[in-house]
């Protein structure tokens, strides 16, 4: 199995004061960067072999030190997009798609936007992927309307873990499961990710939300959700400074 860490946004929504330069995903939480979390439940995983993670131009060079340095470092291929600025970044999906096509896998593929924090195991969600062969949304129940309502993207699960409808950040929303941004796709779905990139025809919106991804999806293939739940496991997508500041006041309680 290969895994695409897409890592190339220019984290807008956080202070230069907070991020002192760096990507989010190279911000510290108790004490090592939030990317490390995600690489040490991959690198215990037999089912992957390859990680790569994309970024931009901007950043490059502060994912090759931190790369350089890590334990994890020769598991993962550092890629470049080339994108210099948020107004010419590919979009998630953009990046996706040409980790992909550049590579001609033949492979299962993990999606994971590496700027979440969670404290499930990833075997679990991997576990369910293999029994049905069908792309799979890893899905957190928040347990509250109030937490996902125009905050994050939300699932409707019909019977057998289907999902039935997935909004992005709905005003009424007719669930608490979260899309995690954490997906799998079998193989021989991996062409539906071209598909859709080319029917966007350069829509940086359509091409930035995965979510759009898998509501087109839903379209043409059966797509199924694993759920983990708010009362035993934690997740926290790092996209504000308030978030940030959660997910350290967290994880402090969880290694104390």
């Amino acid at each position: 199995m290969k895994v695409i860490l897409p890592c190339a946004g220019y984290g807008t929504r956080l202070s230069k004061e907070l991020t002192n330069g760096l990507p989010k995903h190279l911000l510290p939480v108790c004490g090592q960067p939030v990317l490390e979390y995600t690489l040490m439940q991959l690198d215990a995983m037999r089912e992957v072999d390859k990680v790569f993670l994309v970024t931009n131009n901007v950043f490059y060079d502060n994912f090759d030190e931190y790369l350089s340095t890590s334990r994890f470092g020769n598991k993962v291929v550092l890629v470049n997009n080339k994108s210099t600025s948020n107004e010419n970044r590919l979009g998630t999906v953009g990046d996706i798609t040409r980790v992909i096509e550049d590579g001609r896998f033949s492979d299962d593929v993990m999606v994971i936007l590496a700027d979440n924090l969670y404290s499930f195991n990833l075997d679990e969600a991997l576990s369910t992927f293999k029994s049905s062969r069908l792309p799979l949304v890893v899905s957190y129940d928040m347990g509250d309307i109030e937490k996902v309502r125009k905050k994050l993207g939300v699932l409707v699960i019909g019977e057998k873990g289907v999902i039935d409808r997935f909004e992005e950040k709905p005003e009424n929303p007719e669930s608490t499961l979260a899309s995690t941004g954490i997906y799998i796709f079998p193989k021989e779905t991996l062409h539906r990710l071209t598909e859709y990139t080319r029917s966007t025809k350069g829509d940086l919106n359509k091409l930035d939300r995965m979510g759009d991804f898998i509501k087109w999806l839903m379209n043409l293939e059966t797509v199924v959700a694993h759920i983990y739940n708010s009362e035993k496991y934690k997740w926290i997508d790092i996209g504000t400074e308030e978030t940030y500041r959660e997910a350290q006041r967290i994880w402090a309680g969880q290694t104390t």
